[in-house]
């Protein structure tokens, strides 16, 4: 791994669009999230993607497993309006439906869509209408063991690169490419060393992360790493879990990097025995009160925190926040303290107190 150090690669990515969403260049890292609910319940399929949306998943993508399940881009375009990317395996006919039925990405896998015509002939229609092409290798598609992180990882560049260099010759230059394994490692070598040679907006993500808090873990670890490097333009976390959790997690993720800012970011302390508030419950609802408001005019830190100790330290480091005592609380704003407040109304005051600032 000392070959692959976290020194930051600067090269610039080129910007790919996804419909109308900009990748790559000088945007933000975006976030993609990906439908679960079965495509023949077109109720709950239309629920979820809307959901995708106001949770801030700024780009969609949706299995297209076979024949006929392309058509479910027309009903979803007139629910939502992000973009969608169908994801195809297998079949390369399953990308030509999705052309034709309006989804703004192709995925192709090159582990299982990799002759030559077909991936011409999918290419020649993505440059007719204006798509963009998103080349994903997954670790999954193998038949074999490798006995390494290193040699998965390069054996994953060197599919991408032939790959591309028959997209290439095509005269066709619209794509971006994904390189996933369910080892940090390995996902993490590939992506770096796929951006020393090649300046394609990467999508990260680690798959097969396993249970919930599993899965958090490694995909923290696995994204942020790679992102922390220099790589990485648009981001889907991949959990055993309900797909909006995915999309919460993308944002946690963006914003405890610096990346994006969405809302204020909430500094609460564990707690331990000195804490005499419920500051779980204090926490939560003041989440719930946040999300009632205008992010333009809140706060971009706001500390909640259960005792003296590092309360007050930690109070004074965000723009304005709680800090408990023994069934009081002081309200600090930066380095002063503007007021006291007893247990039962501190939360209520701390939201009037930010409501009576202008923040912006």
């Amino acid at each position: 791994m000392n070959k692959y150090s976290y020194k930051k690669i600067k090269k610039k990515t080129k910007e790919v669009k996804i419909g109308g969403l900009g990748v790559g260049g000088g945007n933000p890292v975006r976030i993609k999230g990906m439908l679960k609910s079965s495509l023949q319940d077109k109720d709950n399929v239309i629920r979820e993607a809307r959901r995708l949306e106001r949770e801030g998943a700024e780009a969609i993508r949706v299995a297209v497993e076979k024949r006929g399940n392309a058509k479910i881009a027309r009903i979803l375009k007139k629910n939502i309006s992000v973009p969608l990317a169908a994801d195809v395996h297998f079949d390369y006919r399953l990308a030509l439906d999705s052309i034709e039925s309006g989804f703004d990405q192709i995925r192709l896998n090159p582990l299982n869509i990799y002759r030559k015509k077909e991936v011409r002939e999918v290419v020649k229609e993505l440059k007719k209408s204006g798509i963009s092409l998103r080349v994903g290798i997954n670790s999954g598609g193998f038949k074999k063991d490798f006995p390494d992180a290193e040699s998965i990882a390069k054996e994953m560049v060197k599919i991408a690169a032939d790959y591309l260099n028959i997209i290439e010759k095509e005269g066709f230059f619209d794509i971006m490419v994904s390189l996933k394994t369910s080892s940090i490692d390995s996902t993490f070598i590939a992506n770096k060393e796929f951006r020393r040679h090649f300046d394609y907006p990467l999508h990260l993500g680690v798959t097969a992360t396993g249970p919930f808090l599993e899965g958090i873990v490694k995909s923290s670890l696995g994204v942020g790493m790679m992102l922390s490097s220099g790589a990485g333009d648009i981001i889907r976390i991949s959990l055993t879990g309900p797909s909006w959790q995915e999309i919460r997690i993308a944002r946690y993720l963006l914003q405890s990097l610096g990346l994006r800012s969405f809302s204020p970011e909430v500094i609460s302390c564990p707690t331990c025995s000195r804490c005499n508030v419920d500051l779980p419950g204090i926490v939560d609802k003041l989440r719930k009160e946040l999300s009632r408001l205008d992010n333009t005019s809140l706060p971009g830190k706001i500390a909640v925190m259960g005792c003296v100790v590092n309360g007050p330290g930690e109070a004074y480091q965000a723009d304005i926040g709680l800090a408990f005592g023994k069934k009081r609380a002081a309200i600090f704003k930066k380095d002063k303290i503007v007021g006291w407040t007893d247990e039962n109304n501190a939360l209520r005051d701390l939201i009037d107190e930010i409501g009576r600032m202008s923040w912006k």
